[in-house]
């Protein structure tokens, strides 16, 4: 028996111990992990509205695994997996930069512990590892979510070329099977009474329409010239609603304004019941 057989095998057994009902999310990575190189994964389901639903990772503890929770209970706002999820992404398999807008690289007027011009996308969440690349994995859900296992491989090791997404992708059906049986039983995260706070809700009350437009397309990760042809408006009117907007809320570069996003999130979650 070849390795790739065995390889093939020890993954189908993973999937099955999940569709049977034996298994867990931790499952569902290490099925993957007998199919595709990587070195951390985490798994959670999206829902529009609502943040997204940990199930596990596989990131080492200390600021890695604290960055995984801070982007689901955060900065998954401003992923562009998520705000394409969003956007109406179907079902299969991404890379993260393929996902991005068009320069997720912060300002360079404004460095900080974020701005990495070495990350695929220019921007990491804080404590995230450096130098990674990113592949998700969406399943349709009942209800409109979307199950997510995002895999993470050190650029320098060759990321996640077509060889290693055609090594997974026939297996799509069934971990979109193994998800959805998973999900059919998780019961021990209700969902909230009230939807959280979505990124259009932030400085709504401080900013004028157009200026809040800017800010939520600034923290998602576009430039001027993409906010520009987003909005059908001029490059100048956009400097001048950044301006103003910057203006507004007591700031004066991107990096506060997105410490700024990250309380106005944090205050949400301790109020939230």
């Amino acid at each position: 028996m070849d390795f790739q057989t065995a390889e093939i095998e020890e993954a189908a057994l993973a999937l099955a111990k999940v569709i049977d009902g034996h298994g867990g999310a931790p499952d569902l990575i290490a099925a993957a992990g007998h199919l595709l190189p990587f070195t951390a994964a985490f798994c959670v389901v999206n829902r529009k509205g609502r943040r997204p639903v940990y199930l596990c990772d596989t990131y080492p503890e200390g600021t890695a695994k604290d960055a995984v929770q801070l982007y689901a209970g955060s900065t998954y706002l401003l992923n562009p997996v998520y705000n394409a999820i969003l956007d109406g992404l179907p079902p299969g398999l991404y890379r993260m930069a393929d996902l991005a807008p068009d320069n997720w690289n912060l300002s360079p007027e404004t460095p900080s512990i974020l701005v990495e011009d070495t990350e695929e996308i220019g921007y990491r969440t804080p404590g995230w590892p450096a130098g990674l690349q990113e592949l998700t994995l969406l399943v349709a859900l009942p209800e409109g979510a979307m199950g997510e296992i995002s895999f993470a491989r050190p650029a320098a090791d060759g990321g996640f070329p077509d060889s290693l997404l055609a090594r997974l992708r026939p297996f799509l059906p069934l971990f979109a099977a193994a998800f959805r049986q998973l999900w059919s039983h998780h019961t021990d995260s209700p969902v909230p009474a009230e939807p959280d706070r979505t990124l259009q809700d932030f400085a709504r009350s401080t900013l004028s329409p157009r200026e809040a437009e800017t800010v939520q397309l600034i923290l998602k990760g576009h430039s001027s010239l993409s906010i520009s042809l987003t909005l059908g408006i001029a490059l100048p009117t956009v400097k001048t609603h950044r301006k103003n907007a910057y203006a507004k809320l007591g700031i004066s570069t991107q990096q506060q304004l997105f410490n700024a996003f990250l309380q106005w999130q944090g205050k949400a979650r301790r109020q939230t019941p």
